[in-house]
């Protein structure tokens, strides 16, 4: 009896509505993720490679990204960016203000201060652990406050990113066309490989900026260059699309 081969499964199609709702989840866990490991990495650095700064340093990001928004006070989408910006880190900072955050680090602070950490004993570990750990959640609420005004320059610049979009999709479009009508080969093995450094362009590139725990980046050049990398990728992509449907 010879076995029955058994169709294969088709995967279930996304309408619309589930598109949207997977990339939405999909940015949301995105931010989380990048949040986390710019905690972890700020609390790493305030021990090694800032520690001349310690938890300020999450502070200055802040500061700096706000000037870098006050440099470009309109956009296409938001008419005031600074306003809103700071109305988006009140909306942040407030469930840190709520279980009381600061004004817990500000009394462990002052504490050292008064009375400096003494080694060994049950009481001076605990309290020597207790003021790490108000570090450790200031230096969480500043690294929320700086991803989510790196979300908001983001949001600025969707209007470049849409640009960016269309010309790589009219350049891949015309490129296809010539490829097709020219006899051109087809490239399987390029079209995946820009497939996947376009989706790369817009996760990764995305996570690793909101992530970045150093100053002195200019947002603005963090637009021009993934712009430009989106561009380039979806022209390949469509580009090296086969050429009969």
């Amino acid at each position: 009896m010879s076995a029955q081969s058994t169709p294969a499964r088709k995967r279930p199609s996304h309408g619309p509505t589930g598109f949207v709702l997977e990339i939405g989840i999909g940015l949301i866990f995105l931010t989380i993720f990048s949040w986390g490991m710019g905690v972890l990495i700020e609390i790493v650095g305030t021990y090694t490679v800032w520690a001349d700064q310690g938890e300020h340093h999450s502070r200055q990001l802040v500061i700096e990204d706000l000037g870098y928004i006050a440099a470009a006070p309109r956009s296409v989408l938001v008419r005031d960016t600074v306003g809103f910006s700071r109305e988006l880190l009140t909306c942040v900072s407030l469930p840190f203000d709520k279980f009381g955050i600061d004004a817990w680090y500000r009394r462990m602070n002052e504490a050292a201060h008064d009375e400096p950490v003494r080694t060994g004993g049950v009481a001076n570990a605990s309290r020597e652990l207790a003021i790490e750990i108000s570090r450790w959640l200031i230096i969480a609420k500043y690294v929320a406050m700086d991803t989510a005004l790196r979300l908001s320059i983001a949001v600025f610049a969707m209007p470049a990113f849409a640009l960016a979009c269309l010309l790589g999709a009219v350049d891949g479009l015309v490129r296809r066309d010539l490829r097709r009508w020219g006899g051109g080969r087809e490239s399987s093995f390029v079209y995946h490989r820009a497939k996947r450094f376009a989706t790369w362009s817009l996760t990764g590139g995305f996570a690793a900026y909101l992530s970045w725990p150093f100053g002195g980046f200019n947002p603005a050049y963090m637009v021009l260059i993934f712009t430009a990398l989106v561009a380039a990728s979806l022209s390949t992509t469509l580009a090296t699309f086969k050429k009969y449907l």
